[in-house]
């Protein structure tokens, strides 16, 4: 870690989120590791972050800075003056867009002093399939001195895109498990269920990804070919009247039916993971599931669709099943839900909260970070 002694990391981001979250708190993890080699962050936010209460709250303890909405060229102008004005060492990209990168580029290229490229791949990264479209992400690809990837499936895939494996670090995502152990436990009676109700929940914002219609069928078919008394409640940070609309589509309904409940985003998310019987993630695609490692922390049972980024999580193997099979889930959901609250029960609900909050432990997701700038930027001799 001493090539990183005194260096300066500028994190340029595309995060305007209703909440901080745990990119945000690993973020802040991060820098408290890199101030004790004498290194430093500063943060770039979007425009629309400046709203933010979070944001306001952070630009109070820490060096956040807040981008101008504009063009292109505003963009190219405004990171190159960021860089100058820092003297930054490495520029850290997470979630922005191609045209900002390749702005970002110009940026580096421009500022008048050496800027190593980190980007972060919080997601699958598809490339255009057309070879005259991927040409220039390939182009850009070649600036990129490390790729840190939020998981290992994630990983695959880039290097299967052509990136050089020796570029490529993986650091998967950790979790803020601090503010997940306050939580208001009268959430789940103000939603007034039948007495008898059963609670599965997840969170859908995008409906065809996060697997929405197949939670519908699978509790749809529980309810009509068991006769189990289940409610569907699906979190909504966005995309609430789209969610609805498909889900009417669906089930051929003029509205969402009482046995399913849409309900808004929470700051303390616990809350809704606490009163839930089941979590559910039946993606078809991840590149890390935040909430089904806090699920599994809250004691929740938790079940999810078999795909690479899911599959590879420190979870049971009793809570994977298929992927895009909506049978298997509600089989799986009959099992879960009717399952004996015994000690052995309440045991490996304990020993799965525990096996995550080891895993995917801020200070260890800040480790490897770290680990990969020390291997981009020269010692200073």
């Amino acid at each position: 870690m001493n090539s990183i002694q005194n260096k300066t990391v500028l994190h340029l981001t595309d995060y305007g989120a209703p909440y901080a979250g745990n990119f945000i708190a690993s973020l802040s993890a991060l820098e408290q590791l890199l101030a004790e080699t004498g290194a430093k962050a500063v943060y770039v936010l979007p425009a629309r972050a400046a709203d933010r209460s979070w944001a306001q709250e952070m630009s109070k303890t820490h060096d956040v800075r807040f981008l101008k909405k504009g063009g292109f060229f505003s963009y190219l102008h405004q990171v190159r003056r960021l860089l100058k004005e820092t003297n930054a060492d490495i520029l850290h990209e997470h979630f922005i867009h191609f045209s900002e990168k390749v702005a970002a580029w110009l940026a580096i290229k421009t500022c008048g002093h050496r800027v190593k490229t980190v980007l972060h791949l919080h997601n699958h990264f598809e490339l255009p399939h057309s070879p005259l479209l991927r040409l220039p992400h390939m182009l850009y690809f070649r600036s990129v001195s490390r790729f840190v990837c939020c998981s290992e499936s994630v990983a695959a895939h880039i290097i299967a895109d052509g990136v050089p494996k020796e570029r490529v670090r993986v650091a998967e995502n950790a979790i803020a498990f601090k503010r997940l152990d306050s939580y208001d436990s009268s959430v789940r009676t103000s939603l007034r269920l039948p007495k008898q109700a059963k609670l599965a929940l997840m969170f859908g914002y995008n409906f065809e990804v996060k697997g929405v219609d197949l939670a519908v069928e699978a509790v749809r078919l529980l309810r009509e070919r068991d006769g189990l008394p289940v409610t569907l409640a699906i979190a909504l940070s966005s995309h609430l009247d789209e969610v609805r609309l498909r889900i009417c589509a669906q089930l051929c309904l003029s509205d969402v039916p009482d046995w399913i409940l849409l309900l808004p985003p929470r700051e303390d998310v616990s809350s809704y993971y606490h009163m839930a019987d089941v979590f559910l993630s039946p993606s078809r695609q991840e590149g890390f599931c935040y909430s089904l490692i806090e699920a599994a922390y809250c004691r929740t049972p938790v079940l999810a669709s078999a795909i690479d980024a899911q599959k590879d999580l420190a979870l049971p193997k009793s809570a994977f099943f298929p992927p895009q099979d909506a049978q298997a889930l509600s089989y799986a959901l009959h099992r879960v839900l009717c399952e004996e609250h015994t000690a052995s029960r309440t045991l490996a609900l304990e020993e799965a909260g525990e096996r995550v909050r080891q895993t995917y432990a801020l200070s260890r997701w800040a480790e490897r970070v770290c680990a990969a700038y020390a291997e981009i930027v020269p010692p200073i001799l």
